[in-house]
């Protein structure tokens, strides 16, 4: 038995050990600044002007990709 121990001890599963993470530091405290509506209004513009733009680049990919495949139908029709 002594043997097979040995052998256990040299090829057996080694325990993992986790490393100790610091203590979180503590949070600031925030300053509760008043929702002005202006704010607001201005933040959901900027927002919309952002989906926006996204739309326009959606499109522009649109109509690449049905270039693109007119072009490979093209290919196929070749080969």
């Amino acid at each position: 038995m002594g043997f097979l121990s040995s052998l256990k001890e040299k090829f057996g599963k080694k325990k993992e050990t986790l490393p100790v993470l610091p203590p979180l530091p503590p949070r600031p405290a925030t300053t509760a600044e008043p929702v002005v509506i202006e704010n607001v209004k201005v933040k959901m513009e900027l927002v919309l002007t952002q989906l926006d733009s996204l739309r326009v680049q959606y499109e522009t990919l649109n109509e690449r990709i049905k270039n693109i495949e007119k072009l490979v139908t093209e290919i196929r029709s070749y080969c």
